[in-house]
């Protein structure tokens, strides 16, 4: 995952009131049981010496309602009287609930819950134009729906002219469709950061937007048998296939990131191992992608002062010993790496490591 859309809360001096906590409201029982829940909070954040302005701004939140179908986590981050950072993700996520003040943005419960997900566009296409639906993940949380809609042909009767000529004519309406609809893809791949698209719908249709998104070249187009825009449809059998094609997607996906941190290790190039060479290489602006288990890296605490000209808000250089994972995911989003979250077993040592943009010795 990219780590620029948390980029900003750096920005900010701690301390920094930190919330992941499940927000499910599915049942009338599940709604009473957040409220209960947020009076336990409320209380920890009062002992915290929270401002009870911010506190009630936090609960607010915390308590209005998510739009989220099923079980659902926040992911709250407030500093300087102000809330900073606000995200609603479906599924129960793996990592457990946090409330803290602490001198660092604490994120790694949602930075784990996002990398899990595997972005996509979903294109149900046919010859006069296509529905495009853009999903953050196989949770169906949709995004955006565009339907567009291309130049229709009526032909009732041969015009002026012969079959080839209004052959000719029919074929470039298909492909001016087709652009159209991969341009609007295009866009929503763009704007939401998923490069999967996969595509459905009639035959033709589907090869003449694949040729369109693929002149395009940096697409990943999978083309997928079931569905389609007219009545009658099997939308059961279309996302029997979506589930097929995504999690083989992700999995590929993780597979490169192991793939090529072995191959980079075994060559001893441009590769750094362990929490001390990722950190170092961190202060130089090295890292291209963190590969962690966060888990494991947050049971490790590093002192900053150790790291001179490591990039991360005032407030953690107060004296306290910082959670690992909070400090990776800090000085990487400050210098613009990526991050993938892999378990220890596919990382080897402490779990952490990192591909780096150039050599050690700058070669």
């Amino acid at each position: 995952m990219n780590l620029a859309g948390i980029q900003h809360l750096y920005n900010h001096d701690g301390p920094f009131v930190n919330l992941h906590i499940e927000v499910t409201r599915d049942s009338e029982s599940a709604a009473r049981g957040m409220e209960t829940r947020w009076t336990s909070i409320r209380h920890e954040l009062s002992d915290a010496n929270v401002d009870a302005a911010l506190s009630n701004r936090i609960g607010e939140l915390v308590r209005e309602p998510t739009g989220v179908h099923g079980q659902a986590r926040r992911s709250i981050v407030a500093a300087g009287s102000q809330v900073r950072f606000d995200d609603v993700r479906m599924g129960q996520g793996a990592w457990p609930e946090v409330t803290a003040v602490g001198p660092l943005p604490d994120v790694s419960g949602w930075v784990t819950q996002v990398d899990g997900e595997f972005p996509f566009t979903l294109v149900v296409a046919d010859r006069e134009g296509a529905e495009v639906d853009v999903y953050r993940s196989l949770s169906e949380q949709q995004h955006t729906h565009e339907s567009v809609a291309g130049q229709t042909l009526h032909v009732h009767k041969v015009p002026s002219g012969d079959w080839s000529e209004l052959q000719g004519h029919t074929e470039e309406v298909w492909r001016r469709n087709a652009r159209a609809v991969a341009d609007t893809v295009s866009a929503a791949a763009k704007e939401y950061g998923g490069k999967l698209v996969l595509l459905a719908g009639e035959v033709r249709a589907r090869a003449e937007v694949r040729e369109a998104l693929d002149s395009g070249g940096n697409l990943d187009v999978v083309e997928i048998e079931s569905g389609g825009r007219a009545a009658g449809s099997s939308s059961e059998a279309l996302w029997n296939e979506v589930h097929t094609a995504v999690g083989q997607q992700w999995a590929q996906d993780r597979q490169q990131v192991r793939e090529r941190l072995d191959e980079q290790s075994g060559q001893d190039r441009a590769v750094a191992r362990g929490l001390r060479n990722v950190l170092e290489a961190l202060v130089r602006g090295q890292v291209e992608r963190l590969v962690v288990d966060l888990t494991k890296a947050h049971e490790q605490t590093i002192a900053p002062g150790d790291y001179p000209g490591i990039v991360l808000p005032a407030s953690a250089f107060e004296g306290r010993r910082l959670p690992a994972d909070q400090a990776l995911v800090a000085a990487g989003a400050a210098t613009d790496a990526d991050l993938s979250v892999l378990p220890i077993d596919s990382i080897g040592g402490d779990g952490i490591a990192a591909l780096l943009r150039w050599e050690a010795d700058g070669s």
